[in-house]
């Protein structure tokens, strides 16, 4: 966004009404479902985590994934800049600094973190690249931390530009792709060790449904009935996408440089 908004103007969009701030966000099952599915796939959110594992979540709204990594044994913080989302997620029993990565790396904190995590995080930031650094200081030796981003360089988003879902206007600042979100580590002195994109299927017919409204001008209420796209097409578009690593969002993880 230029000229970028404040946190000041924005901090009103980040009310108790925000999903993200929602007990659930980020999950279609109950805790104790998500901690039965990472014990048997040995990771949570793509994070292998074990016990005493010190972590930190960077954006950690409600509190959702910090619950479950705490159940599985993980020594939890987070940080979130909302208000609501900061109390949301003290109310499940968690560590939370309510402000900004940069007002919270300078509280005097005396510990390092193995894993340090920010889902869907870093396009809301006003500067990646200091977000970043900021959390390279933060880790421990042999550490590493994971970037979830949407993917602007997604086939359907450069068709849909802002009328993709996840353009998300105003909250948004900026759009990532995998290179761009690489050079950003580069920049902040991290390394790439693995990326990947991931299309949830669900999402993917969301985005399927979009295209279709206002490429092809099908209305909703048609596109709606279509069962096909959700059974078929966005499957098939999901699996192709990410085997080219081109699907809906960007997954990376970084070691220090």
């Amino acid at each position: 966004m230029n000229p970028q908004p404040s946190w000041q103007e924005l901090a009103p969009y980040y009310s108790s009404s925000y999903d993200a701030y929602h007990p659930s966000h980020g999950s279609i099952e109950d805790d104790e479902r998500s901690v039965e599915r990472a014990k048997r796939e040995g990771k949570l959110r793509h994070v292998p985590l074990s016990t005493g594992k010190r972590l930190l979540d960077v954006g950690c709204g409600a509190g959702f994934f910090l619950r479950v990594a705490m159940k599985l044994g993980a020594e939890v913080e987070g940080v979130e800049p909302s208000v609501h989302g900061a109390a949301e997620a003290r109310n499940s029993g968690i560590k939370v600094f309510n402000g900004t990565l940069e007002q919270y790396a300078v509280t005097g904190i005396k510990h390092s973190f193995d894993v340090i995590t920010a889902n869907h995080v870093i396009e809301h930031v006003p500067n990646p690249v200091e977000t970043l650094a900021l959390m390279k200081g933060l880790l421990a030796p042999r550490g590493y931390i994971w970037i979830a981003v949407p993917n602007a360089n997604y086939s359907l988003a450069r068709k849909l530009r802002g009328r993709w879902h996840s353009t998300d206007l105003p909250y948004h600042l900026m759009q990532f792709s995998p290179e761009s979100i690489a050079r950003a580590g580069h920049s902040a002195g991290l390394k790439v060790q693995s990326q990947t994109t991931e299309s949830i299927p669900s999402i993917v017919a969301g985005s399927l449904r979009l295209y279709l409204r206002y490429r092809w001008w099908i209305p909703r209420r048609l596109t709606a009935s279509f069962t096909f796209i959700d059974r078929a097409w966005a499957p098939r578009f999901a699996k192709k996408a990410d085997s080219v690593c081109g699907g809906e969002a960007v997954l990376t993880e970084f070691v220090g440089g």
